[in-house]
């Protein structure tokens, strides 16, 4: 697991590496993706947001209706399943918190309970 540090550069770099191995937004699964969505926002971390931690590949329908409904930990269960060679828990956390004063702000527990939730949801709709 790997939390680089990107930039802007870095950013598009690491979009069009999604966009070669799939394509398809990390949400829905169903629409290319075209966005790229920050879980700790530019404002609540200015000089840290940019890292590969931080990014989901998104479509616009994902981007603008469900994120905004979804906390960090449900966002982050999305990066684990999704991206999980760029997932680092405690190097997301130090974003907005570089000296982790709050380490239990977001838990691998809260991150697991959105997969359990989600998966439990997916065997009720025959999916899994």
């Amino acid at each position: 697991m790997s939390c680089e540090r990107t930039g802007a550069k870095g950013r598009d770099q690491w979009r069009r590496m999604q966009m070669e191995r799939d394509g398809y937004c990390m949400l829905c699964s169903s629409q290319p993706a075209t966005e790229v969505h920050e879980i700790e926002r530019r404002s609540h971390a200015p000089r840290t947001w940019a890292h590969t931690c931080n990014y989901l590949h998104l479509c616009h329908d994902c981007h603008h209706g469900r994120i905004p409904k979804m906390d960090h930990a449900e966002q982050l269960a999305v990066k684990l399943v999704c991206d999980p060679r760029n997932f680092a828990l405690v190097q997301w956390l130090k974003l907005r918190d570089p000296d982790l004063r709050a380490p239990e702000r977001v838990t691998m527990e809260d991150i697991a309970n959105h997969l359990t939730a989600n998966l439990a949801l997916l065997r009720k709709m025959g999916s899994v």
